[in-house]
């Protein structure tokens, strides 16, 4: 589990607030608040510029612990596990998709299957020995698999693609995150400081 956390010094906008400082805390949890989905569009957004996976999946891991007066902290969490490298991202994640037509391990059919977990560059092929195969499973699901040996009755497990959490812990993921998510939120700050000292908002 990963947490991204954006702080903020309560004592400067106790300054800002003068004689209202009491209501720092509130001030903060709106503008965290309110700013909070800047930050996971820039998360989904950039993480599926940079892999092969869809925005969707990424905001399914998403969760967000909100701020409050007491609490003014606001949280973005994300937790997942390592998905089969069958079901990862987008189809064009994995090619070819069909369920293996040989029992031989060392030469299956097709030959090889080939992932793509970047956006950018071409497939890697995945003919190591021995070399993961699709196949069906009893309850009818399909995945990608490897045997732990070359032998043919060898015991055979899945093979894992990256966790999303380690995907958007991606530089660039984080930069642009932090870039957007912290603008954004210097401008709800201002915009609710303001609101407070005009008296529109407590």
């Amino acid at each position: 589990m990963i947490n991204v956390t954006i702080y903020v010094s309560e004592e400067a906008v106790k300054q800002r607030l003068g004689v209202l400082a009491s209501r720092s805390g509130a001030v903060i949890a709106r503008a965290a608040n309110r700013s909070v989905n800047t930050g996971k569009k820039a998360v989904k957004q950039e993480t599926a510029k940079i892999y092969n996976v869809l925005q969707k999946d990424v905001d399914g891991i998403l969760k967000v612990t909100k701020a409050t007066a007491a609490n003014p902290v606001l949280t973005l969490t994300y937790k997942d596990s390592h998905p089969n490298l069958y079901v990862f991202g987008r189809e064009s994640s994995l090619t070819p998709r069909f369920v293996i037509q040989s029992s031989d391990p060392v030469n299956p059919d097709p030959e090889y299957v080939r992932a793509k977990v970047m956006r950018q560059g071409g497939y890697t092929p995945l003919n190591g020995s021995p070399k993961p195969f699709v196949q069906q499973t009893r309850n009818g699901s399909i995945a990608l698999f490897q045997r732990v040996s070359d032998e043919s009755r060898a015991p055979i497990r899945g093979v894992a693609a990256p966790a999303l959490p380690q995907v958007i812990k991606n530089d660039k993921v984080l930069a642009r995150f932090n870039r957007d998510a912290s603008d954004m939120f210097e401008k709800r700050l201002l915009h609710e400081i303001d609101n407070v000292l005009k008296g529109v908002t407590k």
